[in-house]
């Protein structure tokens, strides 16, 4: 009973981090649109139907902010079952009556919102708090934005996400703490070689084009919306598996090198001495005792193997499993990184392409060396 009571706590916390992950993006979310959105009062109805239902982006600026505040609602009552009887929720009705042509008042009461429901995860659970502030700077960090404010965004804030990623890693979806760390690392180390004029790298203008792809991919990753792993093709397994058997390889060769001398060796050099013995001990023709040597040789063999392969086999067994996880960790980030590559593909593009003069490309141009 016990056990069971255990588990489902553990569930219940999984889902909680989940959904206050879910529940800071969506109060980012919320902040940014209050800053930039018209949220102006709606003005009259048209009066004949629109020829397809209207859509997320057609959506007026009051009521996608009313969207996101709907969300914070959805993800508290979700959380609430873990806090203890009694304790208020954070409440964003201060929120929705302070929208008006004035913003002021809007982002004061969203920010107290935000102060309110950061004070109240982290005394519901250490971990789910950590999520909340998870949630809420990755959404900043991967908002639309010119290039400035992309180098601005990486110029440090990727170290504390890559902390709370590890402390949430065992409470997050399967890979996606490691993936999504690994991610940002790339994209760290892209925006940094963009921003010193790499020729190899995209341009700070491509990575910040794609970087809210790659946000809604982090998002659905961290969310369980996505497993990595269901992105990796044969191509990706086979990777996988070459990789694994060239390191078990060379694992297995240090491992022999290591156990000859001390093990192997003395092992070898009784088990010839006592063959020996017995071969000279035994009487009858040479066949006979050439009989005696191999089957004590076979035997000896066979004991040295049994004693030497059960434990081996079972190490080898513990150390691929981290071998085998850190290779699909790689193939997986490799495949979650699908906008990073977009943006480099982009920014090669860029580079090739040279304006054209209405010549042709196979005929060379007219030097001023030529002319008469």
């Amino acid at each position: 009973m016990g056990t069971a009571t255990r588990t489902e706590d553990r569930q219940d916390e999984r889902t909680a981090v989940v959904t206050a992950l879910r529940l800071g993006w969506s109060m980012a979310d919320a902040y940014h649109h209050a800053q930039t959105a018209d949220l102006a009062e709606d003005g009259e109805r048209p009066a004949t139907a629109p020829a397809k239902l209207s859509n997320l982006t057609e959506m007026p600026g009051r009521h996608r902010l009313g969207m996101h505040l709907d969300g914070v609602d959805v993800a508290l009552a979700q959380i609430a079952p873990l806090t203890p009887t009694g304790r208020v929720l954070p409440s964003t009705d201060a929120a929705r009556r302070a929208v008006g042509a004035d913003r002021e008042p809007l982002l004061l009461a969203l920010d107290e919102l935000n102060v309110e429901v950061l004070r109240w995860t982290m005394a519901t659970n250490h971990r789910v708090g950590v999520a909340y502030r998870l949630g809420r700077s990755l959404a900043d960090t991967v908002r639309r934005g010119d290039a400035a404010e992309l180098v601005q965004r990486f110029g440090g804030r990727q170290v504390q996400l890559s902390r709370w990623l590890d402390e949430l890693a065992s409470v997050l979806p399967p890979y996606s703490a490691a993936v999504v760390r690994r991610s940002l690392s790339a994209w760290t180390g892209a925006v940094g070689r963009a921003t010193v004029g790499d020729p190899g790298e995209a341009g700070l203008a491509e990575l910040a084009r794609e970087l809210r792809n790659q946000g809604d991919l982090w998002q659905d990753v961290l969310t369980g919306g996505l497993h990595p792993r269901d992105l990796l093709d044969e191509e990706n397994w086979a990777v996988v598996a070459r990789n694994v058997v060239i390191r078990d390889r060379k694992l297995v060769a240090q491992a022999a090198r290591g156990i000859f001398w001390p093990v192997l060796a003395p092992l070898l050099v009784v088990l010839l001495a006592v063959v020996g013995v017995s071969t000279a001990a035994a009487a009858g023709s040479p066949t006979t005792r050439t009989a005696v040597a191999l089957v004590g040789l076979g035997a000896g063999l066979t004991a040295i193997w049994r004693s030497i392969s059960t434990p081996t086999l079972s190490v080898a067994a513990e150390v691929n499993r981290p071998l085998l996880e850190s290779e699909l960790v790689v193939q997986m980030s490799a495949r979650i990184d699908r906008p990073l590559a977009a943006a480099r593909r982009a920014g090669r593009a860029g580079r090739q392409r040279t304006p054209s003069d209405g010549g042709s490309k196979y005929v060379a141009r007219v030097s001023g060396v030529d002319l008469p």
